[in-house]
């Protein structure tokens, strides 16, 4: 059946919504600790109706009615560049024929992108919709990061003679030096995020004096050797569907060097989720770069993943060199 590519319109968004709480659907039933809110299109719809209103985007349309949708949000300095991403609500496509609905709807849409400046695209897909992930891949998107989660059932982890206590105000020190670790870590091989600036000491305590979060600090014999933050889920960098008031993110988790391969993180997780437990949450999210080999290994015994995170960097020179040019423009 013939498939029509067009803009998306107002009257399309409660039909995209249905379509991404559809695939949510799907997804939990591989992760059934996801909160079940997202299966209600009317979740969705907001955020929807919020970014269709202030940037462009395409429908698919097939015998009629819509089997496809997509849209994007400017990032005005996403790894320093001019980006455009596009969260894992702000598209969808039906299961029958989804490459080539997203190919399609690719094709039209990144023109406008482009021209808009953004030469780096992102997207974040449910992690258990294959064809969705295959289809992005083929497109010539890689992984750069990864959403997982999990319920707060035990965790098998105890250590000898290891400490394990929550960080205050008067810890702020220790963190500060851990979370640096942290940092360093992630710009090394082969991560090589950028470290272009250290978080401000203001910042780090005005973290810890927030009870809503909480700072765990693993000791050996007297030495910080290990530390995991929690928080809330919420707005701030996370993905949609981990937000919700029964889930707490871990926000930063760090083992130092020589302490790896004992044990500690796994007694340090288990420790924060039973806090987590204790104070009402129902279920725990991270996310990670899939390049840092010791932290994607411990996350993924532990954690399922939800969404996958991908990234396609266009070349610049488009800009210029491209199929429009004319003949004496080659020279």
């Amino acid at each position: 059946m013939t498939i029509e590519i067009t803009l998306l319109r107002d009257e399309h968004l409660k039909e995209a919504a249905a379509l991404v709480a559809s695939r949510y659907r799907a997804t939990r039933e591989h992760v059934p600790s996801l909160p079940p809110r997202y299966e209600d299109a009317g979740s969705v719809l907001p955020p929807l109706c919020d970014l269709a209103g202030r940037a462009p985007g395409v429908a698919a349309i097939r015998g009629g009615r819509l089997a496809g949708f997509l849209l994007g949000r400017v990032l005005p300095a996403f790894r320093g560049r001019r980006s455009v991403y596009s969260p894992e609500w702000a598209h969808a496509a039906e299961a029958e024929g989804c490459r080539r609905i997203y190919q399609e709807m690719y094709a039209r849409l990144a023109p406008r992108w482009l021209a808009n400046g953004c030469f780096t695209h992102l997207i974040t897909l449910l992690a258990h919709d294959d064809k969705a992930v295959d289809t992005w891949f083929w497109l010539g998107f890689g992984l750069i990061s990864v959403d997982a989660m999990r319920d707060l059932s035990p965790v098998e982890g105890s250590v000898a003679s290891l400490d394990i206590r929550r960080a205050g105000v008067e810890d702020l020190d220790t963190v500060i030096a851990l979370g640096e670790g942290l940092y360093r870590h992630v710009a090394a091989a082969p991560v090589f995020l950028s470290l272009v600036e250290k978080k401000y000491r203001r910042s780090h305590e005005q973290w810890l004096a927030n009870s809503a979060n909480a700072s765990f600090v693993a000791y050996r014999q007297g030495q910080a050797v290990a530390c995991i933050g929690l928080e809330p889920a919420n707005p701030r960098g996370a993905v949609y569907v981990r937000r919700d008031e029964k889930t707490v993110s871990i926000t930063s988790a760090f083992t130092k060097d020589r302490a790896r391969s004992h044990g500690i993180g796994a007694a340090l997780l288990a420790h924060a989720l039973n806090w987590a437990r204790s104070v009402g949450y129902e279920r725990c999210a991270v996310d990670f770069e899939p390049q840092n080999i010791p932290g994607s290994r411990f996350w993924l015994r532990h954690f399922q993943p939800i969404c996958l995170s991908l990234m396609r960097r266009v070349d610049e020179r488009i800009a210029w060199a491209h199929e429009g040019r004319d003949d004496q423009d080659f020279w």
